[in-house]
């Protein structure tokens, strides 16, 4: 019975970076994992990264790619290498796959369905064809075909649906399974969010076991341009049967997930459990490409012949999916965006004003964790190869003034000698008076907390900053800015202040969210962070921006509103679309303890502060997409700058 294997490389790239991104693919498909497959199947536009947004309008971009294309093609010519890149054809750009063999690109197949929502934007740059295409164009003198066929090599028939196409309510895969495809690929750039490969999984599983054929989803990994992470986490499912996965949120170049399969028990069981669609979809429009060997020798050395001996390095009776819950999710997803953040940006490390608070303390534990994973997975010699000094890597500052406790300080402290960090101290109520001070004199008004309460509390916000850059600058480092998305929904941020920095990382979740993961910690729940002292020293006392004289016992939640019910009143009104009537109705079912009036309240206010604060979301730093939406406009929601809902 013949057997054959497919290798899916999960890769991480770097837009533009077409000299990095080549080395990556050619380690890979010479790489010992890779050695014996018949098929390489890598990421969707993994030659020149995804991210590339308006370069791709950019000719030079296009013929770059196509140089790549043409050193991959001769790497390893026996195997069959699946790789992509944009590609120009008859005054439009389109996002394609193309299929190398015998050290000739053998197809071009372009994508479907472009992906356009959320914090994908492909029909900016990309055009998508109404119909499966099947002609030829011209590329480096050679008659190629472009468009959407039926490969067939040896006994084995596969095709390619790239990404969105496979979430598409109509999928490709369905006329390709009726005109005779064994195997399904899908090379994909599928971006993190939490809970995300769940739907994948079951995406791919009952599409496998619907079209009674193979599945094989592989994706980038890793913070690609600055924004989006991509996670990996390869898989292969087999008529209803997700049979091996790949690893997740990996800190190495690649990682590659293989699978050795018997054709007869696929096609086995689609004789016994694949019916017919009626009404039938047009299958003469698949075209069908043979690969065939070059001359009768090479057949006798082709990779697709009888390989019974393989070993599968996973048993049929093995839980194939790794297991994160929501909360180490987070905490991989936002170490991986860090380190390459910090990697790619070619910086020596991170700055941060450390406030004794769970936002900056966070920041502070994830860069701490990305060190550690990072060593795992590269060696503990990685840090010192990309030219970093371990101990220098994090550096944290603790600005205070009379109306900071002591208590925050003790845990900015204890945090930072838990983490093995440099951390630092200073009083800046000398710097607070002389700016108030100035503008006293130009005012000519004595300023006081009745008359100028915000005044007064964003000048200390704002004395932070030009000291925690002038230490960033020093240090050769980037400053991580703290907010979280329930902060950035209302505005809850000083600008040109505490919303300062180079990269926001927690913007993309909710401050309950940051509450709950660090409880969770402390649980002994997430197997990358263990519990610690200063957290429950945190926990212990309430969210509070410490800008008001310590008299008024200032918190957050007094200033705004419950952060659940903020959390609450955001996701239904920005995700979910409900109408203000919708909203409250809701909001008194989950929180009946509450009054009507008082829900109603927290609701006007979350509007009003959320519509006056666009112009702070257009200006916070960039940020990570975490969850199933964000605010980010440049990723997630766009929203006017100036409205007024009537």
């Amino acid at each position: 019975m013949t057997k054959y294997k497919i290798a899916a490389v999960s890769l991480n790239t770097t837009p533009l970076d077409f000299l990095g991104n080549f080395e990556t693919i050619q380690s890979a498909i010479l790489s010992k994992e890779t050695r014996d497959a018949d098929l390489i199947l890598f990421p969707e536009l993994c030659i020149s990264g995804y991210g590339c947004e308006d370069a791709f309008f950019r000719p030079s971009l296009w013929e770059k790619g196509k140089e790549v294309l043409d050193k991959i093609k001769t790497i390893s010519p026996n195997q069959v290498v699946i790789v992509g890149l944009p590609i120009f054809i008859d005054s439009f750009l389109y996002n394609c796959m193309a299929v190398l063999l015998h050290g000739k690109i053998q197809a071009i197949v372009p994508k479907l369905n472009l992906a356009n929502t959320g914090v994908h934007y492909e029909r900016r740059w990309f055009h998508s064809p109404k119909t499966f295409l099947n002609q030829s164009v011209t590329i480096g003198g050679m008659e190629i075909p472009f468009g959407h066929f039926l490969f067939s090599w040896k006994d084995l028939h596969f095709a390619i649906e790239i990404c969105e196409d496979s979430w598409s309510s109509f999928k490709p895969s369905q006329v390709y399974n009726l005109a005779g495809a064994d195997v399904l690929l899908s090379p994909g750039a599928s971006h993190f969010a939490m809970g995300k490969q769940n739907i994948r999984r079951q995406i791919f599983t009952e599409t496998s076991r619907s079209q009674n054929n193979l599945q094989v989803f592989t994706n980038l990994c890793g913070n690609e341009s600055g924004r989006i992470i991509f996670e990996g986490g390869a898989f292969f499912a087999s008529c209803g049967r997700l049979v091996k996965e790949g690893p997740r949120l990996h800190f190495t170049p690649f990682a590659i997930t293989s699978h050795s399969f018997h054709l007869d028990e696929i096609r086995s069981a689609k004789a016994r459990h694949f019916r017919e669609p009626l009404p039938e979809p047009k299958t003469t429009l698949i075209p069908k490409i043979n690969l065939s060997p070059l001359n009768p020798e090479e057949a006798k050395t082709s990779p697709f012949l009888v390989l019974d001996k393989r070993d599968e390095s996973i048993s049929p009776n093995a839980d194939p999916t790794e297991n994160l819950s929501p909360f180490e999710e987070f905490t991989k997803a936002v170490s991986l965006g860090l380190f390459d953040y910090l990697r790619k940006s070619k910086t020596k490390g991170y700055t941060l004003s450390l406030s004794g608070g769970a936002d900056s303390a966070t920041c502070a534990i994830l860069v701490s964790t990305f060190v550690t994973i990072a060593k795992k997975e590269n060696g503990d010699d990685h840090l010192t190869k990309l030219g970093w000094n371990e101990k220098n890597l994090l550096v944290t500052l603790y600005q205070k003034t009379s109306n900071n406790s002591p208590i925050t300080e003790e845990i900015a402290k204890t945090l930072s000698e838990e983490l093995d960090c440099e951390f630092h101290s200073i009083s800046i109520d000398e710097m607070v008076s002389s700016s108030v001070s100035l503008i006293e004199s130009v005012k000519g008004t004595k300023l006081n907390w009745k008359e100028h309460d915000l005044a007064l509390q964003n000048i200390q916000a704002r004395v932070r900053s030009p000291l925690i850059w002038l230490l960033a600058n020093l240090n050769g480092h980037l400053l991580l800015s703290t907010g979280n998305r329930s902060e950035a929904a209302v505005g809850y941020t000083t600008m040109d202040g505490d919303s300062s920095g180079s990269i926001a990382p927690l913007a993309g979740v909710s401050k309950e969210f940051l509450l709950e993961w660090l409880d969770d910690i402390q649980k002994g729940n997430n197997r990358y962070i263990s519990p610690k002292q200063s957290i429950q020293m945190l926990r212990n006392t309430k969210p509070t921006a410490e800008l008001k004289p310590l008299t008024e016992h200032q918190e957050d939640e007094k200033d705004l509103m419950p952060y659940p019910i903020l959390n609450s009143i955001e996701r239904k009104l920005v995700y979910l679309t409900m109408n203000e009537s919708e909203v409250l109705e809701e909001l008194k079912k989950e929180y009946p303890w509450e009054s009507k009036e008082q829900l109603f309240g927290y609701l006007q206010k979350f509007k009003t502060l959320f519509r006056i604060s666009q112009w702070k979301r257009e200006r916070l730093p960039p940020s990570f997409h975490l969850d199933e939406y964000g605010l980010d406009p440049k990723s997630s929601y766009r929203f006017p700058i100036l409205s007024n809902e009537t």
